[in-house]
């Protein structure tokens, strides 16, 4: 079941790349460095990569934070560090604070389903970009495989992801659009290795209308 499942991820991905816009990778390690009392706190490593004629870099740094405040419900938030070195389009560092709320919900046994709503605040220094407010609202679902040993796990989620502004046209390309999410992970001991596929197309009011984004991303987390 784990190899179908990785051959028809690699098969996805082919065809996807195949017609796609443009084209990223992204690496992202993840370091989960407090828990408490149902409080998460995480710090997130991530490089990106663009592979268009830019060739543009980003660095990016993420703490994040998650209480729950029962079973089903919790309080997401945290800050986006980012900066992106361009010698052609030019390079720029961004703080973007965000706060939420996410909906976890038991379906059958092994899989879940999980809604999350967030607004954030995107600043840009040392370049021409406007700061902005955006929502985003996420859905998400997850399967774990049946293991007997929890240590040694595989399991599946795919998502869908909504970003919505009032002013699309702020000259930040990546400000309004929707992005689809296939992610397939296997759990080792206390560490999770997560290789996906992401799908970003532009809204009708996003100044990239009819251009789509495709990243192959692998995540580390522990």
């Amino acid at each position: 079941m784990i190899r179908v499942l990785i051959t028809f991820l690699l098969v996805f991905l082919s065809l996807k790349c195949n017609s796609q816009n443009e084209f990223f990778s992204e690496l992202s390690i993840e370091k989960e460095f407090l828990y408490n009392e149902g409080k998460h706190f995480n710090l997130d490593v991530n490089y990106k990569h663009a592979y268009q004629d830019s060739k543009w870099r980003k660095l990016g740094f993420t703490i994040s934070t998650q209480k729950k405040l029962n079973d089903h419900w919790s309080i997401v938030g945290g800050i986006v560090n980012n900066y992106r070195f361009d010698k052609d389009l030019g390079d720029f560092f961004e703080v973007r604070p965000k706060l939420g709320l996410q909906l976890k919900t038991p379906i059958i046994k092994n899989l879940s389903f999980s809604q999350r709503v967030l607004v954030e605040w995107r600043n840009f220094f040392i370049s021409k970009h406007n700061h902005y407010l955006r929502s985003r609202y996420k859905v998400l679902l997850n399967y774990i495989f049946p293991n007997n040993n929890e240590d040694n796990s595989w399991s599946l989620s795919s998502a869908f992801e909504w970003y919505y502004l009032k002013a699309p046209d702020v000259r930040e390309r990546f400000s309004n659009s929707r992005e689809f999410s296939f992610f397939l992970s296997k759990k080792i001991e206390e560490v999770h290795y997560s290789l996906g596929y992401i799908r970003e197309v532009f809204l009708f009011r996003s100044s990239n209308f009819g251009r789509v984004g495709n990243t192959i991303s692998l995540k580390i987390s522990f």
